[in-house]
């Protein structure tokens, strides 16, 4: 079974992120959104307790429902699903932004693909010893839409798009290790393109912008999670936009995101969606400690499944 090939692994080293085209085949793909559809249809707003996912800095979720979706298959809503009455703005399928973070442990199809062996072997052509699945999601960049009970509104149609962009951030500042290890491992489900939302970096930037604060329970998650400042003797350069280059995309392609590359996405400004599934393993050889927000059981602790065996 291949993995990566001695350019591909040299351009992630260099360059922080890699598009593989083609690495899942047409009958994956099917299986991936037919199952995301499944699980979009079988949410039960009854039970939920309609959290949102925030991706602002000093805005982020931190209620026991966020914490305990550490090992389960659990929904949270765009920023702009609910109006000022809490009541949904758009159908249910249209309004959760990802679901997650145990479907590599809860779900057949996801593990499958989490843990096929051409994954392993990418794991090992990028030298982790003893690779853990943190956590896995299906992410939804949901398209500019019909609001509830408005058939001719179109919200936002060839505008501003759906509140569904991600800013620049990197993924070790979330899940943080010592030494840094986070792998993110992201497949695109349906086509990518700037104007749907694709994924864009600052290529060669895990090697120059230091990892200089990081996303922590406070006082163990009873005050929920927030960004903290690390000490680092290494200076912080200017961010330059135009130093991004977008990674436009086929469905199927994967996408590999090194822990300390900048990387951002865009709204999603067409009339369709942007499916996704991503996961990120960290290596068992580095400190995972209990302030990282994620922890398997919630209530505190690393139980991550290995994946050189799925267990």
């Amino acid at each position: 079974m291949t993995g990566l090939t001695q350019e591909q692994a040299r351009t992630f080293n260099d360059e922080g992120m890699l598009c593989i085209p083609d690495f899942l085949s047409l009958q994956e793909i099917s299986q991936m959104m037919a199952s995301a559809h499944t699980l979009l249809a079988d949410l039960d707003l009854e039970k939920h307790p309609k959290t949102q996912f925030k991706t602002k800095e000093n805005d982020h979720v931190g209620d026991q429902y966020f914490f305990d979706s550490s090992d389960k298959v659990s929904y949270f809503f765009d920023t702009d699903a609910f109006d000022a009455n809490g009541q949904l703005q758009y159908p249910k399928e249209q309004a959760v932004n990802k679901i997650g973070h145990g479907l590599h442990m809860h779900h057949d199809v996801f593990r499958e693909i989490t843990f096929k062996e051409q994954i392993k072997q990418i794991a090992r052509d990028l030298h982790y010893t003893d690779p853990r699945v943190l956590q896995s999601m299906l992410i939804f960049k949901n398209a500019t839409g019909t609001k509830n009970g408005s058939e001719k509104h179109k919200k936002n149609v060839g505008g501003e798009g759906r509140e569904n962009n991600v800013p620049v951030h990197n993924d070790g500042t979330f899940l943080y290790t010592s030494p840094q290890s986070a792998l993110g491992f992201w497949f695109a489900l349906e086509d990518c393109t700037p104007e749907n939302g694709c994924l864009s970096y600052h290529p060669g930037s895990h090697k120059t912008f230091p990892i200089n604060k990081r996303f922590v329970r406070i006082d163990g998650g009873a005050k929920g999670c927030n960004m903290i400042d690390l000490d680092t003797d290494k200076p912080m350069p200017e961010d330059h936009p135009d130093k991004y280059r977008l990674v436009e995309c086929k469905a199927g392609s994967l996408i590999l995101i090194h822990n300390s590359v900048l990387h951002k996405l865009e709204k999603n400004v067409l009339g369709k969606s942007r499916f996704a599934y991503a996961f990120h393993l960290i290596d068992g050889t580095a400190e995972y400690d209990e302030l990282n927000w994620l922890q398997v059981p919630s209530t505190g602790g690393s139980n991550f499944l290995k994946l050189y065996d799925g267990n």
